[in-house]
């Protein structure tokens, strides 16, 4: 199953999509298997694997500080793609990476690898919807999902025009600023723009990340009406206290269990 197919039938069967992430770091290279293995036992729908970038201008400072450690313990593109075939064969994956890394690859190249090594979706947090088109059109003869992002204050208009663009779900960022713990004024009523979104684009599942990192943060993206969520930051800062992959799934079980609201 890809990740399109992964995220729409857990929308159909109203249960609410939790996808965690991974870094890939050449000295993590054989906890890769049993962590994704962990986290299918758990519950998870997907999983976002994680490219590291020198200017990881969306990270905050847990993912920042493991993209440096993984690029001075020698990761490379290579890795990427080792690591993308051990996921994919047991959780739909989606690569999570900047744009130069990708370019660097050449562009319908790059697409074509991580297509080869099982990847489906593909995000890239410093892609504008103006630049997407040539990425677009080669992720879409890959056959990958490029998932785009949408901020909140966002004009509504440019919105509509995200959501139609957008493939796999549309990620909506669940507060300003970048990727961690949320910190006091950084909140902000997410329904509106879910609203909106949905209207536009009713059959495109919508995953918030940001911020997301316990039962509480959870709840509050499901109130808003989004389809689930994607963790990050939390699951870092659990890997990098040494915690092996049963505590991961024992902690991400929690927030895979969190209700969806009742509607009407």
């Amino acid at each position: 199953m890809d990740l399109t197919e992964a995220l729409r039938e857990a929308r159909e069967h109203a249960r609410p999509a939790v996808v965690p992430y991974l870094m890939v770091d050449r000295r993590r290279a054989g906890r890769i298997a049993p962590t994704v293995s962990a986290f299918r036992d758990a519950g998870a729908t997907a999983l976002e694997l994680g490219f590291p970038f020198s200017d990881p201008v969306a990270d905050g400072p847990v993912l920042e500080a493991a993209a440096a450690r993984a690029l001075r313990n020698g990761t490379r593109w290579s890795d990427l793609l080792s690591a993308c075939r051990q996921a994919s064969r047991r959780l739909p994956t989606a690569v999570m990476t900047y744009a130069n890394p990708v370019w660097r690859q050449g562009l319908p190249e790059a697409m074509g690898e991580l297509a080869a090594a099982g990847a489906t979706g593909l995000i890239v947090p410093d892609l504008s919807l103006e630049e997407s088109a040539d990425w677009r059109k080669a992720a879409r003869r890959a056959g990958i999902a490029l998932v785009l992002l949408a901020a909140p204050g966002i004009p509504f208009e440019r919105l509509d025009r995200i959501a139609r663009a957008s493939r796999g779900f549309l990620y909506l960022v669940g507060r300003y600023g970048t990727t961690g713990a949320t910190v006091a004024g950084t909140t902000v009523d997410l329904a509106p723009v879910v609203r909106r979104a949905r209207a536009g684009s009713p059959s495109l599942p919508i995953l918030i990340g940001f911020g997301i990192r316990d039962r509480k943060s959870v709840a509050r993206a499901l109130a808003a009406g989004a389809d689930g969520t994607v963790v990050a930051t939390a699951l870092e800062e659990l890997r990098n206290r040494g915690a092996p992959p049963a505590i991961l799934a024992r902690w991400l079980r929690k927030l895979i269990e969190v209700p969806r609201p009742h509607v009407g």
